[in-house]
């Protein structure tokens, strides 16, 4: 397909990153498809109960939900990397979106907490929802990796754009070892379908998108945490 001229080329991810996405894929499709093998094996037997029946055919289709909704993610991440995902961009007041997406948390987590603190600045051309999708995957890692489960949330806008800093002073270092690890990884209740790991995918497909970027962070002082870069572009027509 020739591209439109004027237009740039979608941008393809690197060696690095094709290789912690396909680890991503590993990771994250081995769980289901060894309790589908086990369950599946334990079926092909005359031997069970029916109520040890009843409860192998649910691990199997739990777990064929959660393959399911994997590959769906892990298209969106791909047409985002692409550039086959057209964004539907509106005027986004950022604060109130980091605002929406720290309610959407608590009330999915109740044990979950961010403080939320933005100054004011420009609106953003962005895809609202993506968008509140992003916020909601990095206040949620970087929250759910605290002792008490909180986290910080300083948003600030400057010449070039919103920088959106997201901390939790208890929180262990976020590394890809640590995301894989999986604290939001059981798929249930449907909110919970997705593992930390694959959050940050899509957070990260997410930004990267709209022009922005999302970077792990980690000081003494300061903790665990995640920064957003996100430029200010108004939208015209």
């Amino acid at each position: 397909m020739t591209p439109t001229p004027g237009t740039p080329p979608p941008t393809h991810p690197g060696g690095a990153q094709q290789a912690r996405f396909l680890a991503v894929i590993s990771h994250e499709l081995r769980t289901p498809l060894t309790t589908i093998a086990s369950f599946t094996e334990s079926l092909d037997t005359d031997s069970l109960a029916p109520a040890e029946r009843s409860v192998a055919l649910a691990a199997v289709r739990r777990n064929t939900d959660r393959m399911l909704a994997l590959v769906e993610d892990l298209m969106v991440v791909s047409r985002l990397q692409t550039g086959d995902l057209v964004l539907r961009r509106t005027s986004v007041d950022l604060p109130a979106l980091i605002a929406e997406a720290a309610e959407l948390l608590a009330s999915r987590e109740p044990y979950t907490d961010a403080s939320v603190r933005a100054g004011e600045g420009p609106p953003l051309s962005a895809d609202a929802p993506l968008l509140r999708d992003l916020l909601y995957a990095v206040i949620g890692t970087v929250a759910s990796g605290a002792a008490d489960r909180s986290a910080t949330v300083q948003a600030t806008a400057g010449t070039a754009g919103w920088t959106v800093r997201v901390t939790a002073r208890q929180s262990e270092q976020l590394t890809d070892e640590h995301l894989m690890a999986g604290m939001l990884a059981i798929p249930e209740p449907p909110h919970r379908r997705r593992s930390t790991a694959v959050w940050m995918l899509l957070a990260e497909a997410i930004a990267a998108a709209h022009g922005g970027s999302v970077q792990l962070t980690y000081a003494p002082d300061r903790g665990a945490g995640a920064e957003i870069s996100l430029p200010a572009t108004i939208p015209t027509g």
